[in-house]
């Protein structure tokens, strides 16, 4: 039988859980987030309004000087970056082997190829198509830009079905990883402004983006709820 805690012991466990700063609008946010969840893993939530631009508060800008989000804190350990945040997590809460296959070389070299990958070649095509396709600036919608940051979204959304995904359920292999994770929650953005037939018509990859989908229910859905004011922030727009 397992002793009882009193008030202030159960208040100690409470503080020392990690302190998750996020704002489910982001895609490395959203990434962690289903992480998290997905996993188990159980965290004090500090949810952040980027556009209100609450990750400059002082006491956040003293944790990240950069005024970016993710962030969490772990008992004064002060970690950004959706990547190392989900490998940090994953190892020190040893999580099932594949989330983060350590156990395996070649599936922990596959998510890490993918991981070094997509910074620049998913990451930044969909920020900068955000940009372009939603309207949010003043300038007027350059079509031939448009159409280029099109092609650049269908050219890796056709790399990750041909090559990542091209004998495999997932990124890594049989189940589902970090990879994955990072890779929907980036796809996902063309969502909110109405680009989801980007990937979505690649067979591949669509069939791939609703198993990665199933496999992060219901936290997914719930996700994808507090992106909808984007979405509609962006039909508000057109």
């Amino acid at each position: 039988m397992l002793p009882m805690c009193d008030t202030r012991t159960l208040s100690v466990i409470r503080t020392m859980l990690v302190e998750f700063y996020y704002d489910l609008r982001s895609q490395p946010c959203r990434a962690v987030y289903l992480f998290l969840k997905a996993t188990g893993i159980d965290f004090t939530p500090k949810v952040t309004d980027l556009l209100k631009g609450e990750q400059n508060q002082p006491e956040l800008v003293k944790k990240n000087p950069y005024h970016k989000l993710p962030l969490i804190d772990d008992d004064g350990f002060i970690l950004v970056e959706s990547v190392a945040i989900m490998r940090y997590l994953a190892m020190k809460n040893n999580v099932a082997d594949s989330w983060l296959p350590r156990n395996d070389v070649k599936q922990m070299a596959r998510v890490d190829e993918f991981l070094n990958w997509h910074h620049l070649c998913v990451r930044k095509p969909c920020v900068r198509n955000k940009i372009v396709f939603g309207h949010f600036t003043k300038e007027p919608l350059d079509k031939e830009r448009a159409k280029t940051l099109r092609e650049e979204v269908k050219k890796f959304v056709t790399h990750i079905g041909d090559y990542y995904l091209k004998d495999r359920p997932f990124i890594a292999g049989d189940e589902i990883s970090v990879a994955d994770i990072s890779a929907v929650c980036e796809l996902a953005q063309l969502t909110g402004i109405k680009e989801e037939s980007l990937y979505m018509e690649n067979e591949v990859v669509g069939a791939w983006f609703e198993r990665v989908k199933a496999k992060l229910q219901p936290h997914y859905d719930e996700c994808m709820e507090t992106f909808a004011a984007f979405k509609k922030k962006f039909e508000e727009a057109e």
